[in-house]
């Protein structure tokens, strides 16, 4: 988990996004006009290809909500306001923005419940060239070692071909697996749309795992090369990327690692989350992960290839180092439920040049899971559960940052803390 250490404290607050009650008045009137403002940095198509209001179609209110919900979605504004005026004939629409800064040079922070804190410099573009690409480099220290460096172009062309990459190299203890890691990852995607909320990507990774002591990797000079070719399928109802409060976002992925390397297993993930709206500023989110591996641990699957549950992001009530030693496996079911309330919504704040946007929601959940290896320990019994409440910064980028206390009745009260939403954060190798 990496969160940039931008400490908003005399922030002030910026006005609302769209007047919802003045555009009522221009309800179904001709669209003569649409005015873009503001933007310095972005190009103009990257909005309008957003953007369904057109010139020449009757004004829906429910139309523009829906094109300030996607320009919002590329996480490159701080603030969209929309204003009408009447024309001859008709009325003008504009859409007026305040941009995020092009470039942020931080001073971040890494953390993981295994190996602590780390930190140092990185440095950030959210909208290099003004077309909605982002690239960022980090060096962290610490408690892990890290540097990344990763890169995402959303829509290059067509519908939605988009190109993502990962690449990293990372120095930590493995304190759950008993050795010195020293890994490196080379992770290009390649995707595009299909209808309005399909999904569909191939990747390909190559990752190497270096031990300091014999017998943690399959190759018996303590180094493991992982050539890996994959491809996933998803369904994204969702209403907004950044905070969502209705719809599905469903995935499944395949992975094939083998190919001459050390290893020869497949993986199926299916992530599967629903977010219900119960109130005005409440919602109930759904989220069930299955992560499937064939194969025998140690002689197809690398050690350091198992799930291990436990901690923020897995089940919560439970520290990893505690859980992680006992329930662990090549093949996980996790489960979620989590009711939200959002106390401070998601605004515009501005510090000197700079515009940010942040929220805050309290949360109640519970989690459970489950892990094995072989048919003789998939048992229910051997399952665990774990509950509690905690606060959510929201933080477009970042989804949001978390903090928990949960209760088990093995692991007793734990303290949480960690960045990204657990569905996503759930996902991830080091948890």
């Amino acid at each position: 988990m990496r969160i940039a250490a931008l400490l908003l404290l005399t922030a002030a607050r910026a006005s609302a996004d769209v007047d919802v009650a003045a555009l009522a008045l221009f309800e179904n009137q001709k669209v003569i006009q649409v005015h873009l403002a503001g933007h310095k940095v972005t190009k103009e198509f990257v909005i309008t290809r957003e953007m369904e209001t057109r010139v020449g179609e009757p004004l829906k209110v429910d139309t523009i909500l829906a094109d300030v919900q996607r320009l919002e979605n590329l996480s490159i504004f701080a603030e969209i306001r929309v204003t009408g005026e009447a024309h001859a004939g008709g009325v003008g629409v504009t859409f007026t923005f305040k941009e995020m800064p092009t470039y942020i040079p931080f001073v971040g922070i890494s953390y993981t419940e295994e190996n602590g804190f780390s930190g140092g410099p990185g440095i950030s573009s959210l909208n290099l060239s003004g077309r909605d690409m982002s690239l960022s480099a980090t060096a962290y220290f610490g408690g892990s070692d890290q540097y990344k460096v990763a890169y995402s172009w959303p829509w290059i062309g067509g519908d939605h071909v988009s190109l993502d990459f990962v690449g990293a190299r990372l120095d930590r203890a493995d304190t759950l697996n008993d050795f010195q890691e020293t890994s490196y990852e080379f992770t290009p995607q390649v995707g595009r749309y299909f209808r309005k909320n399909g999904r569909i990507k191939a990747k390909f990774s190559l990752f190497r795992m270096g031990s300091d002591v014999d017998g943690k990797t399959l190759s018996p000079d303590n180094h493991d090369d992982l050539a890996r070719l994959g491809v996933s399928v998803g369904w994204d109802t969702r209403d907004s990327w950044t905070i969502p409060r209705s719809g599905w976002r469903n995935e499944l992925e395949v992975w094939k690692t083998g190919f001459g390397g050390d290893g020869d297993f497949w993986t199926l993930i299916v992530d599967l989350r629903k977010y219900v709206p119960i109130g005005k500023r409440q919602r109930l989110m759904f989220a069930g992960l299955a992560s499937l591996q064939n194969g025998t641990v140690g002689v197809d699957i690398p050690e350091y290839m198992i799930y291990r549950l436990g901690g923020a992001n897995s089940i919560r009530g439970y520290s990893l180092d505690q859980l992680g030693r006992q329930l662990y496996g090549k093949s996980q079911v996790l489960g979620t439920v989590e009711y939200s309330y959002n106390l401070v919504p998601l605004r515009s704040w501005s510090l000197s040049k700079f515009s940010f946007r942040l929220g805050l929601d309290v949360a109640l959940f519970t989690d459970g899971g489950l892990a094995w290896s072989t048919s003789e320990e998939f048992k229910w019994k051997r399952g665990r559960a774990g509950l509690g409440g905690g606060l959510r910064l929201l933080v477009p980028g970042t989804e949001m940052v978390r903090f928990d206390l949960a209760w088990s009745e093995q692991g007793g009260f734990q303290f949480h803390f960690a960045g990204g939403s657990k569905p996503s954060a759930q996902r991830n190798r080091l948890r």
